[in-house]
């Protein structure tokens, strides 16, 4: 009975994993209330998931809010500019499906690869923003080079992002069922499980 709640017992390590990760969710959930702010939260947010994958074992109050206040800045710049991005190509995506010739089919189909690569870079950027000091012009275009370089990588990442997204429009139960789960422990599992890719990509570019 006393080594079933030993801490070094496998079992008691996962239990206290997802105690973290569910203090980590609800962490990011407050700092994401504002919206402008959920740039910064989701850089606190992937700063802490590799920490914990790493086998670090944060303080996940401290270590969140720290990365929290030094990616403040830069972070909500990055999210603001990617949200006018998404936000200018849903217009053009609402001008375009109301045409219906082959010149805006073509452009159609364009605006799918452009609507893609950006949601690539943005699997990448707050990660890379809470792991590398670079400018922000650089942090795009480390997350741009890792998106196309690491594409078996981005294409999982996209699969599993697109999972989630369809799920949400199958029925009010499966979204429901999303939503609830994402406030109890969503976002952190996913930004963990994310990590496990960006903990292998960092590392070949980490000082030795």
């Amino acid at each position: 009975m006393n080594q079933l709640f030993n801490y070094d017992n496998p079992i008691m390590q996962f239990i206290s994993k997802i105690f973290d990760l569910i203090i980590l969710n609800l962490f990011f959930l407050l700092f994401s209330i504002p919206i402008v702010t959920m740039g910064a939260s989701l850089s606190a947010l992937y700063y802490v998931c590799l920490k914990l994958l790493r086998g670090e074992e944060p303080y996940i109050w401290q270590n969140f809010f720290k990365a929290f206040r030094q990616n403040l800045k830069q972070a909500t710049v990055v999210w603001v500019l990617l949200l006018l991005a998404f936000a200018l190509l849903g217009m053009d995506f609402y001008i375009i499906n109301s045409q219906d010739t082959a010149l805006f089919a073509v452009l159609r189909v364009l605006l799918w690869v452009v609507l893609g690569a950006l949601f690539s870079i943005s699997l990448y950027i707050f990660p890379v923003i809470s792991h590398f000091i670079c400018s922000t012009k650089q942090s795009f275009k480390n997350a741009a080079y890792m998106a196309i370089g690491f594409l078996p990588y981005t294409a999982v990442m996209l699969a599993i992002s697109g999972v989630l997204l369809y799920l949400c429009t199958v029925s009010s139960k499966l979204f429901a069922m999303v939503i609830i789960i994402s406030g109890i422990c969503g976002h952190s599992v996913i930004a963990f499980t994310f990590c496990i890719f960006f903990d292998r990509i960092f590392r070949k570019y980490e000082p030795k």
